[in-house]
């Protein structure tokens, strides 16, 4: 159970890291992208290193965890991370 749970935080954080990336690059922000680098890449190998293990061993419920991860990681992403683009057209279009 254990195992699920953990492969399943780091499917959320895999996802909600790798928009953070799609962000970070569009706002051109170095350094913050170069960090946000190192902990998509550990998240990625723990998330694959855990998930490969037990698929191996035939445990096939861990693909539940996995997608449900990565799943609530997107919605984090989308819903819950700021949209600057939206704000910034709201404050160029408010004299409209």
């Amino acid at each position: 159970m254990r195992i699920y749970i953990l492969v399943f935080i780091f499917q959320v954080f895999f996802n909600v890291f790798k928009t953070l990336e799609i962000k970070y690059t569009y706002e051109h922000k170095v350094r913050a992208l170069l960090f946000n680098s190192v902990w998509i890449n550990l998240a990625s190998l723990a998330t694959s290193y855990l998930s490969l293990e037990r698929l191996f061993h035939g445990d096939w419920l861990v693909i539940i965890a996995y997608t449900a991860g990565s799943v609530l990681g997107k919605w984090i992403a989308m819903e819950k991370v700021e949209d600057y683009r939206r704000i910034v057209y709201e404050f160029l279009n408010r004299n409209k």
